[in-house]
């Protein structure tokens, strides 16, 4: 009778476990989606924010040369990740999906820090509703970060070290593609006279003049 040579043995199949949608990460990327979908309205619109009282830091920031990003509204691009990391987490945040959801957090962070910078120390100015947008996009980084699904057999999730560098390296890249993107000639001037215009229509301005 033929031994079976115990080196030739297959090793035990460890099974992958079922992706299970990530219910926390996709209640804040649908609340992200809220925001950036009404600042994407408001932008559009030409509208005031609401909580913001005429003439505020929100108005500011609205006609500001940063709130059109490649002439579309930068909340528009908000909207767009807020969208894919809502789809990444119903389907389940396991192996790839995880990894590009983070990644798409850590640049959505990184690109929102860099934009609140912007509205501080170039505008004077802030945003309640682009702070929360920017509060949404931190949790769902560090809601990723917590909920780091255990590696399975061989196909392991980076490790912390590739992980930094990833998130890294995504954060970065947006900061110096927005910096390219408002630095260009295309970026436009800032819409300063429209939303004036736009306030003094919504309160009833009356101009009074005399001509001796």
């Amino acid at each position: 009778m033929a031994r079976v040579n115990p080196s030739r043995r297959k090793a035990p199949q460890v099974e992958t476990p079922v992706a299970r949608p990530d219910w926390l990460v996709a209640a804040l990327a649908v609340l992200g989606v809220l925001v950036s979908g009404y600042l994407t309205w408001i932008k559009l619109s030409g509208t005031g924010a609401a909580l913001c009282t005429a003439g505020s830091g929100c108005d500011i920031v609205q006609a500001s040369r940063y709130a059109r990003f490649l002439w579309v509204p930068t909340a528009l691009w908000g909207l767009v990740v807020y969208l894919a990391l809502a789809a990444l987490a119903g389907v389940g945040l396991a192996g790839r999906n995880w990894l590009l959801a983070f990644i798409l957090a850590a640049g959505g962070v990184g690109f929102s820090i860099y934009l609140t910078a912007l509205s501080i120390f170039d505008l004077g100015a802030t945003c309640i509703w682009c702070v929360t947008s920017a509060a949404i996009m931190i949790a769902i980084l560090v809601a990723l970060v917590m909920r780091r699904p255990a590696p399975v057999a061989r196909r392991q999730t980076p490790g912390s070290a590739r992980l930094a560098t990833y998130g890294s390296l995504a954060a970065l890249g947006a900061v110096v593609g927005g910096a390219f993107v408002y630095a260009a000639p295309f970026a436009g001037a800032p819409d300063y006279q429209g939303a004036l215009a736009r306030h003094l229509a919504q309160v009833n301005a009356v101009m009074y003049g005399a001509y001796w």
